[in-house]
């Protein structure tokens, strides 16, 4: 399978971003129950690596990690990082009214696999997407579960082309249902990928690209008992340029 970055080199490492790493861990050894594995799960941050890497000030904090924590540790985002705080506040004044047609949906900086051999990195913070409302309650997604991803290479061609964005349902139902030949994002082995999933018989996920070359895009067994995998949500629309 193709591996694709995380998203450690898309922001850079400053004093500014330690300080608020050093600010959150004194906010995290005084307020936090609970281990790094399942305050990530429970908030949405990712795994215990992602927790670990934001705290320590390895990864820059992106505005859904310090929603995370804020709301996992009872605080407000401007008590670690006024940059964030800042910028949430933008985002704030850009969300609709519960009676507005569209809705804002956070664009990620993360690329999802969809080629073999390739590693991407995005650079900074992308602009949200506007939705309608409408098309979103039509996928059964509510827009706090929905975030839009890129996507890169010629696996999933002709079903994804090289390039398309993806919009990604991540409720934990989603996330928990595999619907047999439908696209899937995930992590596995510290990569990103979105694939066909099909639950086996004996409870491993069989993972196929769209492409009918199997011999460059060979299936892929996974035994998300023991393998290092995460399940982030199921692909329900895709943009293309023409």
């Amino acid at each position: 399978m193709e591996a694709v970055a995380r998203k450690s080199r898309q922001s850079k490492v400053t004093p500014e971003t330690l300080e608020e790493s050093r600010q959150l861990k004194a906010l995290w050894d005084k307020r936090s129950q609970l281990s790094q594995a399942e305050f990530g799960e429970r908030h949405e941050i990712g795994n215990q690596s992602a927790v670990a890497q934001f705290l320590s000030g390895k990864v820059p904090l992106s505005l859904k990690a310090a929603r995370g924590f804020a709301l996992g540790l009872g605080v407000d985002i401007l008590e670690f990082s006024p940059r964030l705080a800042q910028e949430a506040a933008k985002t704030a004044a850009l969300v609709q009214n519960p009676e507005s047609d569209y809705v804002m949906v956070r664009r990620v900086s993360v690329t999802f696999s969809n080629g073999h051999g390739r590693v991407v990195y995005d650079d900074g913070e992308k602009p949200p997407l506007a939705f309608r409302r409408e098309f979103l309650r039509s996928l059964g997604i509510n827009d706090q579960h929905a975030n839009v991803a890129g996507s890169a290479g010629s696996s999933n061609e002709p079903d994804i082309p090289d390039g398309a964005v993806l919009l990604i349902h991540t409720a934990e139902f989603a996330r928990n249902h595999i619907h047999a030949g439908k696209f899937y994002a995930f992590r596995r082995e510290g990569d990103l990928f979105v694939k066909k999933l099909y639950q086996q018989k004996d409870r491993t996920i069989r993972a196929v690209s769209a492409n009918p070359d199997r011999d460059t895009y060979p299936d892929v067994l996974i035994d998300h008992r023991t393998d290092d995998f995460e399940m982030i949500g199921r692909v329900v629309w895709m943009g293309v340029q023409l």
